[in-house]
């Protein structure tokens, strides 16, 4: 019995293989330059203490206070958002050099993020992308992968040396407006995609925006907490039609999650990436946007998530 059910699992993986190899061999679109911003946790340790590379932790100051990894400087991912028009916005130039700076962080610092939500550590990299900053690596899988690496934490906080931080302009490449959301939904184009990355529940208790593709946060992750690796990321959007000649136009409900989407698929190679900071909350917000709710839902509400 033992005998067959060995064979049986082969015989599931190889058909999971062929059939991922197909899908590959068959995928003829172009990808940029990929797996150089998401870095294995085990990686971390070639950072700690490098020249001109500061560690940061993207948690709440209390967590970090109680334990981070060494030498790591505190950055809570609400410093880097302000509540205008609706919670969870992109930052301030002047914000963010203030910030960055106080920090030690300087133009050309070598920035090394982790959270513990896998979410804060995507947001700061869409942030400095925002203000033309490429300079940030992203520990896959955040504390807890750090943490199952064997790294030892410490609760001694470091000396910040002084620096100074000068944020280039804002480039829009990164952002779609809601503007830019009704547009596509008014006047739709056939190469852009609306990604909504909230779950089928949310979609079920207040709508989407019409004619989304839906795909759930979760869907992008193991079940150890990293992310699924580029063949795989590339294979599951493939089988959602999104290809990276698609302009795909990120959101969820305040655009904590879309950012970690939008990670992921700029370090699988997808490079026509927004995301649409007002988010799912400030279009269902506004009485004049349409909303796509499924049968049997009389109005939707409005909830703050991420």
């Amino acid at each position: 019995m033992a005998f067959k059910r060995t064979i049986k699992t082969v015989a599931v993986l190889l058909l999971l293989a062929l059939t991922a190899g197909m899908m590959t061999a068959c995928n003829t679109s172009k990808y940029a330059e990929s797996g150089k911003i998401i870095i294995p946790a085990g990686n971390l340790q070639t950072y700690i203490g490098a020249d001109n590379t500061v560690i940061v932790d993207m948690r709440s100051g209390e967590d970090y206070a109680a334990a981070h990894v060494e030498g790591a400087v505190n950055i809570p991912v609400s410093e880097l958002m302000i509540s205008v028009p609706v919670q969870n916005m992109l930052t301030s130039k002047s914000k963010l050099q203030k910030l960055l700076s106080a920090k030690g962080i300087s133009s050309d610092t070598v920035i090394v993020a982790y959270d513990d939500n896998n979410m804060s550590a995507a947001r700061l990299f869409w942030t400095m992308l925002m203000y033309q900053n490429h300079n940030v690596l992203v520990v896959d899988g955040g504390l807890s992968a750090i943490k199952a690496s064997g790294y030892t934490l410490t609760d001694a906080v470091p000396e910040i040396s002084p620096a100074e931080y000068v944020a280039a302009d804002k480039d829009e490449t990164w952002a779609a407006t809601m503007q830019d959301v009704q547009n596509q939904v008014n006047e739709p184009d056939k190469n852009t995609v609306l990604l909504d990355v909230r779950t089928e529940e949310e979609y079920y208790a207040s709508g989407k925006v019409p004619s989304s593709v839906m795909v759930d946060f979760y869907s992008n992750f193991y079940k150890d907490g990293t992310l699924k690796n580029i063949e795989t990321t590339r294979i599951n959007y493939m089988k959602e039609g999104i290809k990276p000649e698609n302009d795909v136009i990120v959101y969820c409900q305040t655009s904590m999650r879309a950012a970690t989407v939008f990670l992921r698929l700029y370090d699988a190679g997808y490079r026509n990436l927004k995301i649409y900071d007002g988010a799912y909350l400030e279009w269902s917000s506004n009485p004049n946007n349409p909303v796509d709710i499924p049968s049997g839902i009389v109005a939707p509400t409005n909830k703050d998530a991420s």
